[in-house]
């Protein structure tokens, strides 16, 4: 605080006239801007001078030698009133502030009332002795002072009580601020003052109606007891202590949190919190209030000063389970929340023995790396797909949900498909919820693998309950009619939940996301083939839809997430896998090796857009008019025509914007939508994967690319065309980078000569026809040399020429042995297809 170099002026009956005034709570009076305003009016020195009289007191302010203003204060119906020379109100209320400061200062005999701003050194005035310390000590008490001023410290509810009392020669006491007697000897009138100073400068409020102070800061009181009592027993002598207050001055006393969880059925347990102070329990209506009003330091009646840590508080805030009223029971919880007990804050929680059986198969579960015991399932599974059925089917027997993490290429469809085909819900319908690309796919992998599985789409003319079949239905559903769809998820309980690239939920603020939380399910499931090491934010909103709770309040969980403490950011992550482990299933390609073959070879079905499929129509319509629908005859008369046809039918399988005078985005593309999808999995993550991309079409390579670019900026993207000069400066920087990288390679330019075996994924955007030139571009990269798995993805766009095509390489494999080129050989085609339509037609279109 500024050295004051104000001038005083007053009398004694005027500085015993405004001690009656400033006892009293008198900053209740003010505005919290004015008050700041004059506190640092005040601690700036800038109050230059008072002038006190019995009934008023005038303040002068000193800005600068030009810039000074005044109040007059009066005392009216128990609080200040206030005339101002200028007409700014903040101003002058904030110098009447200062100066009601001021006057507490002088009637305390030059000890700062304000409490000290942090970091702030104490000045050599509030340092040294004041002057009527020095005489209070100096002066003998049986030659002045004919009464003693004794404190009286007791606890009402959670605050300290003070009254102070005369202590006469002759027996009784008399309260000192109901004493009139005028003829107070002056020392006696310094201890009032003073004992005002000191218990307004310790945080004590004045009652005028029940002749007492009020400390109702539990911090403060700490403090009190502590530092500051030791103080006052120097400056009166003694005082008195009740034996509530006995136990405040024993000073804070932590307690310990312990949870006893207790099993209600087989989903939910009780957590019952008890708090310990030493070696006492304490009783449940001391737990209900701490646990209630969270941490800091509380006073207790009969306790004393109890402390609540930070971590105990929130411990009890993030699940929840506060006792309320006078009802000893919590709040029942899915059983799956005692590994977040354990897994957080610290806290000891103890399980009955059915919990702990209970999470010993759990914890089991996730440790077994071979297939558990279950139902038989069918022998086209692969050993660790086996198992990932049963590792699901096991988590929903102990009513879990769970996050299957397989590296792409692993068979995540098909492990979920044998899961509801062989433990199915016998009453209740099951949902996937999937990119609209990939809608598809599940419809492809459903019929190909469990062709008696009833499967439904769910459109915008739909609901979940127009499926008429007796047995139950998987409903099959993209994120964006999720979205829309969501007023009937309210009144839909499903069996299984599926979310299929979970990723797409990341963001917990989407609509989307809320969606999908929104859904009921008996069992819930998310698959992702995107390493989670590296998305600690995503794993909060997966698992918000898994299991709620299980990972906290997303406040807490961001803030450490985001930590720019390295030690806080490490020991959230070693929290997260320990919570996580038991519900957390991931496999790379690289650890099952065994089981896989040296290519994995895979069809992925790619939808047609609402633009697509206007421009293949429009093509099919076209041409039937100038070409006629009898293939015999449009073969034999007008090949050149029929191929031209059939390679702006490819075209617009691949992208819209190839053909001609149709101006549009890539993205306008099915087939590009799901390149985009596919490509994040393979390139998220960890170590340096590499993508080759082939196209007959260098123009779809060209529209492609800068699209790759812009949603993978960290990713190098190559390009091998028949365009490019130096074929082997590409093939090179590819195979040699040890960062993700990307080809894009033309058919012509890279079917022979140049070798890729760096790659761990091919895409093909527009397969060819011949399984010869085809398996030529595949073998650029799967050769010899090659030590990883090679994933080989054709992309084909549903009820198309495309699939119609790659049905019949599948049926009549021989047909193929031979480039479509050589005319003579498309009169094969006849044998399968009799008119245009039925080879080239969209089906959705037919009758």
């Amino acid at each position: 605080m500024t050295n004051r170099a104000s001038s005083r002026v007053y009398s004694q009956a005027a500085l015993e006239a405004w001690l009656e005034y400033v006892v009293y709570n008198w900053e209740q009076a003010f505005s919290e801007e004015a008050l700041r305003y004059g506190q640092e009016l005040y601690r700036r020195g800038e109050i230059s001078g008072i002038e006190l009289s019995e009934k008023d007191a005038i303040v002068h302010c000193s800005f600068s030698r030009k810039d000074t203003c005044y109040v007059i204060l009066e005392w009216n119906a128990g609080k200040p009133a206030v005339r101002f020379s200028k007409e700014d109100a903040l101003l002058g209320n904030a110098v009447a502030v200062g100066g009601l400061y001021e006057i507490e200062e002088l009637i305390a005999d030059e000890i700062d009332p304000l409490p000290s701003v942090p970091g702030q050194k104490e000045s050599s005035a509030t340092a040294e002795k004041t002057v009527a310390e020095k005489r209070i000590e100096e002066t003998p008490a049986e030659q002045e002072l004919v009464r003693r001023l004794v404190p009286h410290f007791s606890v009402v509810g959670s605050s300290l009580k003070m009254c102070a009392r005369w202590k006469n020669l002759s027996p009784g006491d008399k309260a000192s601020f109901n004493d009139n007697d005028a003829a107070m000897p002056g020392l006696e009138r310094e201890l009032l003052v003073r004992l005002t100073a000191m218990a307004k400068e310790a945080g004590f409020v004045f009652h005028r109606k029940s002749d007492d102070f009020i400390l109702s800061d539990s911090d403060r009181v700490a403090v009190f007891f502590t530092t500051t009592l030791r103080h006052w027993k120097k400056v009166f002598g003694r005082f008195n202590l009740d034996a509530d207050a006995k136990r405040l001055a024993e000073g804070v006393k932590p307690v310990r949190l312990s949870g006893s969880a207790k099993q209600l059925d087989k989903k939910s347990m009780r957590v019952d919190w008890r708090l310990k102070m030493g070696t006492r329990w304490l009783d449940p209506k001391y737990t209900r209030r701490l646990t209630r009003i969270g941490h800091g330091t509380h006073v207790v009646k009969e306790l004393g000063l109890v402390r609540i840590t930070e971590e105990q508080a929130e411990a009890i805030n993030e699940w929840q389970v506060a006792v309320s009223g006078k009802d000893d029971s919590t709040k029942a919880w899915p059983r799956y929340m005692i590994f977040s007990l354990f897994g957080d804050h610290g806290i000891k929680v103890d399980l009955e023995r059915a919990l702990l059986e209970w999470r010993s198969k759990i914890e089991a579960n996730a440790a077994s790396a071979e297939s558990s015991q279950g139902k038989p399932l069918p022998d086209f599974l692969r050993p660790y797909q086996a198992h990932g059925v049963h590792w699901m089917a096991n988590l929903r027997m102990q009513n879990c949900h769970g996050l299957l993490a397989d590296e792409m290429g692993l068979g995540k469809t098909l492990q979920v498909l044998t899961l509801l085909n062989v433990y199915p819900f016998e009453d209740k319908d099951s949902l996937v919820v999937c990119p609209a690309s990939v809608v598809p796919v599940w419809e492809c992998e459903a019929k190909r693998w469990y062709p008696h599985l009833d499967v439904a789409v769910l459109n915008s003319q739909q609901t979940f309950s127009q499926s008429t079949k007796s047995r139950p239905t998987l409903w099959i559903a993209s994120y964006t009619q999720l979205r829309r769809h969501k007023h009937l998820l309210s009144e839909t309980g499903f069996g299984y939940a599926i979310l299929d690239e979970a990723q797409q939920i990341k963001n917990p603020d989407a609509k989307v996301t809320h969606a999908c939380c929104a859904i009921r399910a008996e069992c819930r499931l998310a698959l992702t083939g995107t390493p989670i090491e590296n998305r600690l934010l995503d794993m909060w909103t997966l698992f918000r839809f898994l299991m709620p709770g299980l990972l906290g309040s997303r406040n807490r969980f961001e803030a450490k997430a985001t930590s720019t403490d390295a030690l806080v950011r490490n020991s959230l992550e070693e929290t997260l896998r320990s919570q996580i482990a038991p519900f957390l299933l991931r496999r790379k390609k690289d650890e099952v090796g065994n089981d896989l073959p040296p290519k994995v070879e895979m069809n992925l079905i790619c939808p047609l857009t609402d633009l697509q499929r206007q421009v293949y129509q429009h093509l099919l319509n076209e041409s039937s008019e100038t070409l006629g629908n009898n293939l015999q005859d449009i073969i034999s008369t007008q090949s050149m025509n029929f191929f031209t046809l059939l390679t702006r039918l490819r075209q617009a399988c691949c992208d819209p914007g190839l053909i001609p005078k149709v101006d549009t985005d890539p993205t306008q593309s099915g087939k590009v939508q799901m390149l985009l999808t596919r490509l994040n999995e393979a390139l998220t993550g960890k170590g340096a994967r590499k993508v080759v991309i082939f196209s007959q079409f260098v123009h779809l390579l060209k529209r492609v690319k800068p699209l790759i670019k812009k949603e993978f900026a960290d990713v190098q993207v190559l390009e091998l065309t028949g365009q490019t000069k130096d074929r082997s400066k590409p093939v090179e920087t590819f195979q040699e980078s040890d960062s993700a990288t990307v080809i894009l390679v033309s058919l012509r330019a890279g079917g022979t000569g140049i070798t890729l075996h760096a790659a761990d994924y091919v895409f093909l955007l527009d397969p060819w026809w011949n399984p010869a030139i085809e398996n030529q571009a595949i073998d650029r990269v799967h050769r010899i040399g090659q030590r990883k798995r090679v994933f080989v993805y054709r992309m084909i766009t549903k009820d198309t020429i495309e699939e119609r095509i790659q049905q019949l390489k599948a049926e009549k494999r021989e047909l193929f042995e031979s480039t479509l080129s050589d005319l003579g050989k498309t009169s094969s085609l006849l044998e399968h297809f009799n008119d245009l339509r039925e080879l080239a037609g969209l089906r959705s279109f037919e009758p």
